[in-house]
C-alpha cells in the first residue's frame, strides 16, 4: 500500500493511497473511519505531511483504515477520478539533504575521487517538483542533467543517531530526481564555492509520487533503480551497490545536523547521469515504489 499526496478539483490538497492498483481518496475515508470507530475524534489528515510528523504513517494506519472502509461500504465511493494531479508526497521539508559520489562508478564518471566519509549537500525547498509536472530548463545555464536517487522522508527527529537505531527515525521511500545543472556546479567547484545554485532551480527536485512505509520494505539494499529517456535505459543499479547505506547516511547525517520529520534524503545516484534536452521524459522507476515521470521544457 502506497500513500500520495495530490491537489482535488476544488484545489484541496488532500491525501490519497494505492490499493490494489486503484487510487482512492484517504482524507475522504479516514473522515468516515472515525465516525465507524464510534466518535468521531482524530486528527484531521489533510496533508500526508501532517502524518509523516505525527508518526502516524504506518502501513498498519493505511491498511486498518481501506479495510474497515470496505468493511462498511464499496471502495469505489473514493475512487479517484483520473487523471489525479499528483504533488510532491512531503510538500514543506525543512530541509532536502543530497549525498553525493555514492556509488563508485559515479564518482569516477565525473572525474571526482571516492569519499571515504558521505559527502552532502543541500537543494532549496522551493525546488520541489511533483510526478508528471514539467523539469523547465533556466535559459544560459548551460547543461542539466537528470540524477535519479531513492530518497528517504525522515519520520521521527534524528539527533547523533547511532546506526543501529537509525532506520526506525525513517517514515517512507520515494523516488527523486535530482536535477542538475552541471556546467554551473563544475564552474562553482572550480573556484571553490558550494554546489548550492546549481542544485535548486524552480523545478529541479522532482519526488514521488509514492511514499511507500518504511516496514513495507524489508530488503532494500535488494531495491533495483532504473532511470530511462525517452524510454532507453540510461542508469541501472541495486541499493546494495551504494557505498554508503542507508542507516549510515541516516546516523552520519544526524551527527551534522538535527533531522526534522518530513526531511527528505536522497540517497545519491548511480552512474549514467547525462544532458537533458527540451522534449525528454525521464522515468525513475523502483518497481517497489513506483514510477516518476517528468517531461522536460
Amino acid at each position: 500500500m502506497k500513500a500520495f499526496s495530490f491537489l482535488t478539483e476544488d484545489g484541496l490538497i488532500q491525501i490519497g493511497v494505492e490499493y490494489q492498483e486503484k487510487l482512492y481518496n484517504f482524507s475522504q475515508g479516514w473522515e468516515i473511519y472515525k465516525q465507524l470507530k464510534g466518535n468521531g475524534q482524530g486528527p484531521e489528515l489533510g496533508f500526508l505531511q501532517v502524518m509523516v510528523e505525527a508518526d502516524f504513517f504506518q502501513v498498519e494506519t493505511l491498511q486498518e483504515v481501506v479495510f474497515a472502509l470496505r468493511e462498511a461500504q464499496p471502495l469505489d465511493d473514493f475512487l479517484l477520478k483520473t487523471p489525479v494531479r499528483f504533488l510532491p508526497p512531503v510538500g514543506r521539508p525543512q530541509k532536502i539533504l543530497c549525498i553525493g559520489r555514492n556509488y563508485q562508478e559515479h564518482a569516477k564518471e565525473l572525474g571526482n575521487p571516492v569519499p571515504s566519509e558521505p559527502v552532502f549537500f543541500s537543494k532549496a525547498p522551493s525546488s520541489l517538483n511533483a510526478h508528471e509536472q514539467e523539469i523547465k530548463l533556466p535559459p544560459n545555464v548551460g547543461r542539466v542533467d537528470f540524477e535519479g536517487e531513492l530518497a528517504m522522508v525522515v519520520g521521527r527527529r534524528a539527533q547523533n543517531v547511532p546506526e543501529s537505531q537509525a532506520m526506525a527515525c525513517i517514515a517512507g521511500y520515494s523516488l527523486l530526481n535530482d536535477v542538475t545543472a552541471r556546467d554551473m556546479q563544475r564552474a562553482d567547484q572550480k573556484a571553490g564555492r558550494p554546489w548550492f545554485r546549481s542544485k535548486s532551480f524552480d523545478t529541479f527536485c522532482p519526488i514521488g509520487p509514492f511514499l511507500v512505509p518504511r516496514d513495507m520494505l524489508s530488503n532494500t539494499d535488494a531495491l533495483q533503480l532504473n532511470v530511462r529517456v525517452n524510454g532507453e535505459v540510461r542508469q541501472s543499479a541495486t541499493v546494495s551497490q551504494m557505498i554508503f547505506g542507508l542507516a549510515e547516511i541516516v546516523s552520519y547525517l544526524s551527527k551534522h545536523c538535527t533531522l526534522e520529520p518530513g526531511d527528505i534524503i536522497a540517497t545519491g545516484t548511480p552512474a549514467g547521469v547525462g544532458k537533458l534536452h527540451s522534449g525528454d521524459t525521464v522515468e525513475i522507476e523502483i518497481i517497489e515504489i513506483g514510477s516518476l515521470k517528468n517531461i522536460v521544457k
